[in-house]
């Protein structure tokens, strides 16, 4: 038979074979697997080169002229993992992929996180995120309006464990929530109180492991529906999403934007708007994913869709906000976050884009960064044809231009990953690539 008209011929059935042209190369040998391996990520071994080269060379900057005030050596390693991340998320919705995570690489991550909070556990609840959740709700319940009056815990920059006082920084729904939840555990554990030698849940640290706990096994009830996948995958999916920050209230943001899905799988679109209004008004960087929504219904010319939604979004909005006054609530949370006490305050493995206005001493153009970042990322949204692509791309855009602490939102990123591929979209059709090996194979 000759050569030519063979596809394969193995001379060597563990090394050596000859391809169609004639041409004897290696085959099977741990080299060639290896180079093979490499050659399937090639694409992505490059953007993270192309990633971790400008945030190196900040690093080493910042290490040669030796001012660490606000790039401290303690979180360089997370500002690597956060510019990566972001620029692989907008990669991966340019290609238009579906993130399929190994069951084992997320059990993995859930013992991790496990012995992290052991390790450390005098100081994960102690952070002025849980703290100011915690005094937020004890002022509510006293009456008094936590965006007035300065009772609330921040913490102070570049002096770890030392706080000052101020209002409360999130917004509306966040409070109410929270308050809801701690007030409500702590009426219902507080005859147990001096029965027990361990603290209850109530307003305290153990309140918001609890309710943060109790979004947590939300979330994975719905998962397990969107996903379409078995209790045990839906469990171990919300579990690591979750546990990373478990004792955060982005939590309850992260729980609203899963509903939003829940009821996007089902065209009850309205009730997605809801959900993420919700979301945004626990944690207004949610506020991008409105917006991505509302640019397909604009590309459709859906004029009545799009004064419906807005509607949803603005009249909720003001409802929840005018019991505190809406300006005060601005000024404690929207506009508090572009200052430079909450830069300083909150600047932690945040872009490189933000870290870079702090090291150049920029906060006084913070504003103009964040309105002129905003417009660039508008102007993307509409460019954008497909949803998931919008979702993504916009979503990890907006995580270059907010400042402070935005490595909380990662977990938002993963779940459009997983969440925006995988459900019915705009067309009716739906989005899941090989779904019987996505069940079978990984979440």
């Amino acid at each position: 038979m000759p050569i030519f008209s063979q596809a394969l011929i193995n001379y060597n059935p563990k090394y050596l074979i000859v391809d169609k042209i004639g041409r004897t190369k290696m085959a099977d040998s741990p080299l060639s697997n290896l180079q093979n391996k490499i050659n399937q990520y090639k694409t992505e071994l490059l953007i993270i080169l192309f990633a971790a080269i400008p945030t190196s060379l900040f690093i080493l900057i910042a290490w040669i002229e030796g001012d660490f005030s606000v790039l401290d050596h303690s979180y360089w390693i997370g500002i690597i993992f956060y510019n990566l991340v972001l620029v692989f998320g907008i990669w991966f919705a340019h290609t238009k992929r579906v993130l399929k995570i190994s069951e084992r690489i997320l059990y993995v991550g859930i013992v991790i996180t496990l012995i992290l909070y052991t390790a450390f556990r005098d100081i994960v609840f102690t952070g002025d995120i849980t703290q100011g959740v915690i005094e937020g709700a004890r002022v509510l319940w006293e009456g008094k309006n936590p965006y007035v009056v300065a009772e609330i815990p921040h913490a102070v920059p570049n002096i770890p464990g030392e706080f000052r006082l101020g209002t409360y920084a999130y917004l509306p729904v966040d409070l109410i929530s929270y308050s809801i939840f701690l007030g409500g555990l702590k009426l219902l554990f507080s005859p147990f109180t001096t029965l027990s030698p361990f603290p209850l849940p109530g307003i305290n640290e153990m309140g918001i492991l609890v309710t943060n706990l109790g979004l947590m096994c939300v979330s994975i009830y719905l998962l397990k529906d969107i996903l379409e996948i078995n209790w045990k995958k839906a469990a171990v999916l919300g579990s690591f999403l979750f546990l990373i920050l478990i004792w955060n209230n982005v939590c309850l943001a992260q729980t609203f934007f899963i509903a939003g899905w829940y009821f996007h799988k089902r065209k009850q679109t309205n009730w997605v708007v809801f959900f993420w209004s919700l979301s945004m008004l626990s944690k207004y960087f949610a506020g991008i994913f409105i917006v991505a929504y509302l640019v397909e219904y604009l590309r459709k010319q859906e004029w009545l869709e799009v004064i419906v939604k807005s509607m949803i979004a603005g009249v909720l909005s003001i409802l929840v906000s005018l019991p505190f006054g809406i300006l005060e609530v601005l000024n404690s949370t929207v506009f508090f976050y572009n200052t430079e006490e909450r830069i300083l305050d909150g600047s932690f493995g945040g872009s490189i884009f933000s870290e870079a206005i702090l090291y150049f001493n920029l906060e006084d153009i913070i504003w103009l960064f964040t309105v002129v970042g905003f417009s660039i990322i508008l102007i993307v949204a509409i460019l954008i044809k497909d949803l998931f692509q919008r979702l993504v791309i916009t979503s990890c855009l907006a995580l270059f231009v907010i400042t402070g602490i935005s490595a909380q939102f990662l977990t938002l990123i993963i779940l459009i990953l997983v969440l925006a591929g995988q459900i019915l979209l705009f067309d009716g059709q739906k989005q899941y690539r090989a779904a019987d090996e996505y069940t079978q194979t990984s979440l």
